[in-house]
């Protein structure tokens, strides 16, 4: 993959961001401007309902990790809302982030009363500059301004990158750059690969 992503945009693409086979899909890293809302996402292979989902958060105690539960049961201490969408797509809304919220974020699903599906992420405070310009370089792509890249703009724009592109490459990286296998990259997504090539 890291070959496909030098010959398309090594600007825009990285290698590694697929989690195909895992149940739970999460970012490796999700970004959030300090005093915005941010939303950390994560796509189950399976319908689940609030009772089987907790969220923690993981924290540094003597230069140890200490995981705190902020959602689900016996949640002492609790950080954001949890939603979930077509039964399986759950969010964890946190309404105003602080620099002192960044750090690991686990999401454990109950998948059984003796099996748990878990998945992490790390929260970073982002550069707002930064989120700005992939904004822009988004809504250029996002052409009909749904807010999501369809395949037929992921695929123009790539081609626009590199016109010697192959259509095997093309495809290969439209279904790669997909994250949650809806058939379009919305905005986190796309934001997501430019943080990880390091824009």
């Amino acid at each position: 993959m890291g070959g496909l992503c030098a010959k398309i945009c090594p600007c825009i693409f990285a290698e590694g961001v697929g989690l195909i086979g895992r149940p739970i899909r999460i970012p490796k890293e999700t970004y959030a401007v300090p005093g915005t809302a941010v939303e950390i996402v994560a796509t189950c292979k399976y319908d689940v309902t609030e009772e089987q989902v907790e969220w923690s958060r993981v924290t540094l105690s003597k230069g140890k990790e200490k995981e705190e539960k902020i959602f689900g049961k016996d949640a002492k201490k609790k950080l954001g809302k949890v939603s979930i969408a077509e039964g399986n797509k759950i969010t964890l809304t946190i309404s105003k982030f602080g620099p002192k919220d960044s750090g690991k974020y686990k999401i454990h699903l109950a998948k059984s009363e003796t099996e748990v599906d878990e998945a992490e992420t790390e929260l970073i405070v982002e550069d707002p500059k930064r989120e700005k310009k992939i904004k822009a370089i988004f809504n250029d792509i996002d052409k009909d301004k749904s807010g999501s890249i369809t395949n037929d703009e992921l695929v123009e724009a790539l081609r626009k990158a590199n016109p010697a592109l192959e259509e095997g490459d093309v495809r290969a990286m439209v279904e790669e750059s997909d994250e949650n296998g809806d058939g379009v990259v919305d905005y986190m997504e796309f934001s997501w690969f430019m943080k990880k090539a390091g824009l």
